[in-house]
């Protein structure tokens, strides 16, 4: 559940972005969305009491988040 809302989050602030930065200001937007997704993950295992999964959703949020903020990328290229 936490991963899709991280994605949600990822979704929304990649969008915001695309229709408000043009060239490098979009890019750097897109690294430090995909920065703060996986300290999201990181903090919540911080100061979570279970260690279980950590490196499992750390993949997953990475991936997805790339997977997102990539498909961006290629939308921002065609335009």
């Amino acid at each position: 559940m936490q991963i899709a809302v991280i994605w949600t989050g990822v979704l929304i602030a990649g969008i915001v972005a695309l229709s408000s930065y043009s060239d490098d200001r979009l890019y750097t937007a897109f690294a430090a969305i995909a920065g703060a997704a996986i300290a999201l993950v990181s903090l919540e295992h911080l100061f979570s009491r279970k260690s279980k999964d950590t490196v499992r959703q750390q993949i997953y949020v990475s991936t997805g988040t790339v997977t997102i903020l990539g498909v961006m990328t290629l939308i921002a290229l065609v335009r």
